[in-house]
């Protein structure tokens, strides 16, 4: 198998699996379409596809070549309209180029019809009255996809250091890694035509050694950027999954306690990202009330328990408050709440989203299976049990 075939390959099989999102937002159909125009312009340098299209309208026609140039040019203004919709959504020159691209098609085709085409390579001066027209549809279609990969280097490199996520930033670079090496191909084209054209000395092998590997790299480089953006959705759906998995014992010992809180309104189980949202409202929402149970007073013991058992200081905060939920969950069964008192603070307000995640987790883990919270919680039990037994003694 051939390097081409490889490439149109993977380029059709990254098509497919974009090809639904033609019917989502202007930003994925303008993504697919570059794809979609993209896998079939390399399409064309597949040996047996050539053969088969050399086959049919005669060699010298030279119809693979413009069609894949056509096709260059049309995912080239589709790349252009993806990246602006991603990193500039308030547009960016949209009648520039539309004015570029619809000139620029025209252009091309005229000139390949006036050509007087050569054998020998990409660009060669004919003879007779159509002896320049092939250097004229090199120019144009070299002109506009130099100037439109540089301008989406720029929008994509800029964009790297606003993604939220590690492959967001990784995507939108292999993107920006594969519009540079597309301005690469082109200078590298307009510098073997100038060097021909000016000393009449070419380097066939060369050019063709360098011409394909950029469009091959280029190719990689954009389906690699645009696979890895959908990846951190992926990434983020089995983090939010398995963080999921973590609270939801300790969402059962809470809600149990204040199952008031709970949302009556059911969730499809596939919904994972909402379902944590949901879960981690309603943790927050069972500790606002269970807080109603205790005292500060009871918070303040549970510091001071802690640190007389000598736990990590990064540690303590989120031991203390599972040690007074724990408790309050167990005064919450049978007891009342307090009145006139003041209520422990609760360490999750204030933070960010990955913060507040982390602290819950740190609790939850805590609260589950600290052999120090449950010492605590056993102590307390023991004290308020005796209370109770002296009282009934006085009675």
């Amino acid at each position: 198998m051939s390097t081409s075939t490889l490439v149109a390959g993977v380029l059709w099989l990254v098509t497919l699996w974009r090809l639904p999102s033609l019917r989502h937002s202007r930003k994925q159909r303008s993504l697919a379409l570059t794809l979609a125009t993209l896998a079939a312009a390399m399409t064309f340098e597949v040996p047996q596809v050539k053969e088969a299209v050399e086959a049919a309208v005669g060699v010298d026609a030279r119809l693979s070549p413009l069609l894949k140039h056509l096709l260059g040019v049309t995912s080239a203004a589709y790349l252009l309209d993806f990246v602006i919709a991603v990193v500039r959504p308030q547009g960016l020159a949209r009648r520039t180029r539309l004015v570029a691209a619809g000139v620029t098609l025209p252009l091309m085709l005229t000139f390949y019809a006036l050509a007087n085409w050569t054998p020998g390579g990409p660009v060669r001066l004919g003879e007779g009255r159509g002896a320049l027209f092939p250097v004229l549809y090199m120019a144009v279609f070299t002109l506009y996809i130099g100037i439109a990969m540089f301008v989406a280097t720029w929008l994509f490199l800029g964009g790297v250091r606003h993604s939220r996520t590690l492959l967001g930033k990784a995507g939108l670079g292999f993107l920006g890694l594969g519009t540079l090496l597309g301005s690469l191909y082109a200078i590298q084209r307009i510098i073997f035509v100038t060097v021909e054209l000016a000393s009449g000395t070419s380097f066939p092998e060369l050019e063709n050694l360098l011409s394909t590997t950029l469009k091959q790299a280029t190719v990689l480089s954009v389906a690699i950027g645009v696979c890895l953006p959908p990846l951190s959705v992926a990434v983020e759906y089995v983090a939010a999954w398995s963080t999921l998995r973590k609270l939801l014992p300790f969402w059962v010992q809470l809600t149990g306690a204040a199952p008031y809180v709970v949302l009556a309104t059911s969730v499809g189980g596939w919904r994972i990202p909402f379902r944590l949202e949901r879960c981690v409202i309603e943790i927050e929402d069972a500790c606002l009330a269970l807080r109603e149970y205790v005292s500060i007073d009871m918070y303040a013991k549970a510091q001071r328990f802690v640190c007389q058992e000598g736990v990590d200081a990064q540690l303590s905060s989120a031991l203390a408050e599972a040690c007074w939920l724990r408790a309050a969950v167990q005064i919450a069964q049978n007891g009342e709440r307090l009145g006139g008192v003041a209520y422990p603070p609760l360490g999750v307000t204030g933070r960010d989203r990955a913060s507040e995640l982390s602290w819950l987790r740190a609790v939850s883990h805590a609260y589950l299976s600290s052999p120090v919270v449950s010492e605590f919680v056993r102590q307390e039990h023991s004290i308020s049990h005796a209370g109770r037994f002296g009282k009934d003694l006085l009675t």
